[in-house]
């Protein structure tokens, strides 16, 4: 038996079936075919067709649910601000960034260890608490600031590509007349 529906997976956005592919198979069923014979006839493994199936009894839709993406790490705002910081000083280098990070880290890190010898001698706790809250907001906001380095990184390199091409083309544009040949 030749194939009804080809699935091309390099044209396909996800693995899901197209709802005309789940049309062919309740189609299929109704005629009371087997889902071995639905699966070959449709090029679809036997567990997919038993699968959409059963989705179709327990629900009654053919339609493939919406389901949310990766969230995201920033926010649109803060990819704003991360422009306009690299637009401010487009010089600034990611080691740079990287380098400023490393140093509130260390000096993070000093305070932290400062701030747990003298916890132990104190007797309010809620100074204590509200810098252990800071340290983890702190921490909080170093992790969004290396997803910020990788975002001006990325923004630095197509400004550079840019730039470049931009340059090449007018390389080319520009006409250097040749010197005549044997003119002296």
């Amino acid at each position: 038996m030749a194939l009804l529906f080809s699935r091309d997976v390099t044209s396909m956005k996800s693995k899901e079936l197209s709802p005309s592919v789940k049309q062919a198979i309740v189609r299929l069923k109704n005629q009371n075919k087997p889902i071995r014979e639905i699966a070959k006839t449709l090029g679809v493994a036997k567990s997919t067709v038993g699968y959409i199936l059963k989705k179709i009894e327990r629900t009654g839709e053919l339609s493939n649910t919406k389901r949310p993406g990766r969230p995201r790490k920033t926010t649109v705002v803060d990819d704003r601000r991360i422009i306009s910081l690299v637009k401010k000083n487009p010089f600034t280098t990611v080691g740079q960034i990287k380098n400023t990070l490393q140093e509130i880290t260390e000096e993070l890190d000093k305070v932290k260890q400062e701030m747990e010898e003298k916890g132990s001698s104190m007797s309010d706790g809620a100074p204590v608490v509200k810098i252990k809250q800071s340290l983890t907001k702190l921490k909080q906001e170093i992790v969004q600031m290396d997803i910020r380095i990788g975002v001006v990184e990325h923004t630095l390199l197509q400004a550079k590509l840019k730039e470049k091409s931009n340059m090449t083309r007018d390389m080319h544009a520009t006409n250097i007349p040749e010197p005549a040949i044997g003119a002296y």
